[in-house]
């Protein structure tokens, strides 16, 4: 059986109340909906205040369970949660993708490769984390979570000409700020 038939099988379970079903969607889709929370909120408890308030409300909507644009509707409830969670004049900039589990660069790179590689790696992350909201989303959602135009489209609640407006827009931004810090 496909993975596409597997996973549409798992869908309409999960709309008729199964909760093994529902429970298998949360574990397929909670490490994507979660990263996409923590690039949004830029805060790992505030991420998990959104993806739990995304799943719980997913629980609660078979009509959404079915739906095929089910993950942009979660990433579209994250979003929106973190916006509600976010307070900037409250909370002290962080940079964007701080993770504790960083990767090992590859062993025939040299020390001065690594380190190029890693500043780099920093730069971009900064960059990324400095972009107004509404850019850092679609550019998030189409880079680094790689989904389609139409499910950005749906998971942002924009038109595909204002997607691909902000997707170009946030795009120089990160090349211009990501240059800058190189240059500097």
């Amino acid at each position: 059986m496909t993975t596409r038939r597997a996973h549409a099988r798992l869908l309409r379970a999960a709309a008729h109340g199964d909760d093994d079903a529902l429970t298998s969607l949360v574990r397929l889709h909670h490490d994507r909906v979660y990263r996409f929370g923590v690039r949004v909120c830029r805060d790992p408890s505030d991420a998990d205040d959104a993806v739990q308030e995304a799943f719980v409300k997913l629980s609660t909507r078979p009509d959404v369970v079915a739906h095929p644009g089910a993950l942009a509707w979660l990433m579209s409830v994250v979003r929106n949660a973190c916006s509600r969670l976010m307070r900037p004049f409250q909370r002290e900039r962080r940079v964007l993708g701080e993770r504790s589990d960083a990767e090992v660069p590859a062993a025939e790179l040299s020390a001065e490769a690594t380190l190029a590689r890693w500043q780099l790696i920093g730069a971009v992350h900064a960059a990324i984390a400095e972009l107004a909201e509404p850019y850092r989303a679609v550019l998030v959602l189409r880079d680094l979570e790689g989904m389609t135009g139409a499910e950005t489209c749906e998971a942002l609640d924009i038109g595909e000409a204002a997607m691909k407006t902000r997707l170009h827009r946030a795009r120089e931004m990160l090349r211009e700020r990501v240059q800058a810090r190189i240059d500097v």
